[in-house]
């Protein structure tokens, strides 16, 4: 239990470290040079893999100008954020048009949309991304559950989910289902 509580906190003060970093626009090697740290110490932070001291996060803490309770308190946001039908901000236009906003995001990365089809009972497992990946689902017709292991979100026509997809994740179709993906990937700089 003590071992997985660790694996855990370990996990998170990477991911915490890691998106401070890419909002600071900030390379791994900027955050080396700033903290005195080698990038490979850093790097394993950022994995989950590392073990760093106090006065490691300390150093971390102060390059990143972030208070040391920053990188030590739980996550703030979630990683997995249900979008059901219609509820986002609605948008409507003179002409009758009416939108609602799924997602927004001010960060610089690239991005690709893709089609994807399910006939019922296929379960689609995919290994994590690389770090600071993320997924939109919107489910166009049918009825799937997709993110993270552990983390699934029920979709029906209409309905999106937003996941960090640096994770393991799957799709799994309930029925004939069609749904839209977004693929929101790091800008090359974040990766360094």
């Amino acid at each position: 239990m003590v071992h997985a509580e660790l694996d855990h906190l370990a996990d998170r003060i990477g991911r915490t470290i890691r998106a401070h970093r890419d909002a600071q626009r900030m390379s791994l090697g900027d955050l080396a040079r700033e903290s005195g740290l080698s990038k490979t110490i850093l790097a394993r932070i950022e994995s989950g893999a590392g073990n760093p001291s106090i006065e490691t996060l300390w150093r971390v803490s102060r390059a990143l100008t972030l208070p040391l309770g920053t990188l030590l308190a739980e996550d703030e946001a979630p990683r997995v954020r249900a979008i059901p039908a219609r509820t986002g901000e609605a948008l409507e236009a003179e002409a009758g048009m009416a939108a609602w906003l799924i997602h927004a995001d001010g960060r610089e990365h690239r991005s690709e949309v893709y089609e994807i089809a399910f006939e019922a009972g296929v379960e689609q497992r995919t290994d994590a991304h690389l770090p600071g990946t993320e997924e939109i689902i919107v489910c166009v017709e049918g009825r799937l559950r997709a993110g993270p292991l552990g983390e699934p979100v029920d979709l029906g026509p209409g309905d999106a989910v937003w996941f960090a997809a640096d994770v393991a994740h799957a799709y799994v179709a309930e029925e004939d289902a069609r749904a839209l993906c977004w693929m929101l990937y790091p800008t090359a700089a974040a990766l360094r």
